[in-house]
């Protein structure tokens, strides 16, 4: 009985997530963003690509904001940070998404050796050292930079970057419940993943 009774716990917190206040409530502590400056370079994190090759919601929408700044002179470069490969790799997709909506290739750098977060902060701050540049432009999805700064925080806590969430985003999105669903279950993994990076140290 109490086991069915946990069970039933499950649906009826993520019911209460998708269709109450609470969770705005969970998702604005994620969000992170500053008045943006010109920078060096734009660091545009992975979000992903799907069996086939093409890139997620996610990464699309990070790598078409990433664009857009660059557009807006905001840096003269652009680094697209991982090394994700399970099939497809996702950086040479977000090479090829910036080189159509117009980016020059040299002004494209990749980071191709991160599997994740951690590592997407700690290669591209060794690029950006190479390099020369500074105080970089980080775009991601706006409940991932919460994680992103505090990697930086307790990894580089001299360093200033300046942390520019997707806008509009997908994570805003409330057209269905299906859609409302999905978010709060990155809502949750997000959370379970700053855990995690907490007991790991890295944070």
């Amino acid at each position: 009985m109490k086991r069915g009774l946990r069970f039933g716990a499950l649906p009826a917190l993520l019911a209460i997530l998708c269709f109450s206040p609470l969770y705005q409530f969970f998702a604005v502590p994620l969000v992170l963003s500053n008045p943006l400056t010109r920078s060096d370079a734009i660091v545009v994190l992975g979000g992903g690509v799907d069996e086939y090759g093409e890139p997620t919601e996610s990464t699309l929408e990070r790598v078409h904001y990433g664009v857009g700044l660059y557009k807006e002179a905001f840096a003269p470069k652009l680094i697209f940070s991982t090394g994700v490969t399970d099939l497809f790799s996702e950086a040479q997709v977000m090479r090829r998404l910036a080189l159509s909506w117009g980016v020059p290739t040299e002004d494209i750098v990749m980071e191709e050796d991160s599997r994740n977060s951690y590592e997407n902060v700690l290669y591209t701050h060794r690029l950006l050292l190479e390099k020369g540049w500074q105080r970089p432009i980080v775009v991601s999805s706006p409940y991932h930079m919460r994680r992103v700064a505090l990697v930086y925080e307790k990894a580089f806590p001299e360093e200033d970057p300046l942390y520019a969430p997707v806008r509009p985003s997908v994570f805003y999105q409330t057209t269905s419940p299906l859609h409302r669903f999905r978010q709060v279950l990155a809502l949750i993994r997000e959370y379970l993943a700053l855990g995690w990076y907490w007991m790991r140290g890295r944070i």
